[in-house]
């Protein structure tokens, strides 16, 4: 891959920070090794490129920052050292990733606008340690956590605490199967229907939107435990591709629990 050169590194550095900082003394060698960035209130401090293009920027000015900051949702400290919203040059929506997951839990723990459209989140809290944000980025950073969701009840069932001891990351296809939406469900149970031709109840399953039709049942119970014995295979097969063996555990476990039940 050709090296950028210093112009177009301070290029993308403006595009992120505008003219915020001095970049006369910027060395560029590559996208890890530091460079020297001069803050107008400051002075000169170093920075990784890659770090000052993801919105890091003066360490100084991060704290005065954090101190006129108002608590998110009247709880959250934001003690960020760096921007973690921001609307580019060119009018494009940037949120750092591990700011976005901790304002989106606290919204679910602590906006009673959230609770009337989601009420089974009523009494969930956040732990002390991570109503301060620079402590849920440092478990983020060391979870696998791309394109997944953080949840809170699988590793303990029943759980309403976000922390580092209750918490993980699963596929999307993986927390909707695990949801269960009473809202959404109507007369039948999730995963069955009437199939008016046959008049028999249908069983089906959604995976990453698709539907795959499981066959026709003369009891809505036979069609629901069609429907949580193929819910359950899915989400051992799945488990059994994880690298975290507390989330591998637990998610066989619930599988193994709905089998039992359809079982008995």
């Amino acid at each position: 891959m050709k090296l950028k050169t210093r112009k177009q590194v301070i290029k993308e550095f403006m595009l992120i920070h505008f003219d915020t900082y001095d970049y006369s003394k910027v060395e560029y060698k590559n996208a890890i090794t530091k460079v020297t960035i001069i803050c107008r209130t400051h002075g000169p401090f170093e920075q990784i490129p890659n770090s000052h293009k993801r919105g890091r920027g003066c360490s100084e000015c991060g704290k005065l920052k954090c101190v006129r900051r108002k608590p998110l949702f009247g709880v959250g400290i934001n003690d960020s050292d760096y921007i973690t919203n921001y609307t580019d040059k060119y009018g494009n929506s940037k949120t750092c990733p591990y700011y976005s997951r901790w304002c989106s839990m606290l919204n679910r723990c602590y906006s009673s606008n959230y609770h009337i459209r989601n009420p089974t989140y009523i009494g969930c809290t956040v732990s002390k340690e991570w109503l301060t944000f620079s402590n849920f980025k440092k478990w983020m950073e060391t979870q696998d956590y791309i394109g997944k969701d953080l949840d809170k009840d699988i590793l303990i069932e029943g759980n309403k605490v976000y922390s580092k001891d209750t918490c993980c990351f699963v596929s999307s296809d993986i927390n909707s199967l695990l949801v269960d939406n009473k809202a959404a469900r109507g007369k039948y149970p999730v995963g069955v229907c009437l199939h008016k031709p046959s008049d028999k109840y249908r069983a089906q399953i959604s995976i990453n939107g698709k539907v795959k039709n499981l066959g026709y049942h003369t009891t809505i119970q036979e069609a629901s435990n069609t429907y949580n014995i193929a819910k359950a295979n899915y989400i051992i097969e799945k488990a059994n591709e994880l690298k975290d063996i507390r989330v591998k555990e637990a998610l066989i476990k619930i599988a193994n629990n709905l089998k039992v039940v359809c079982y008995t």
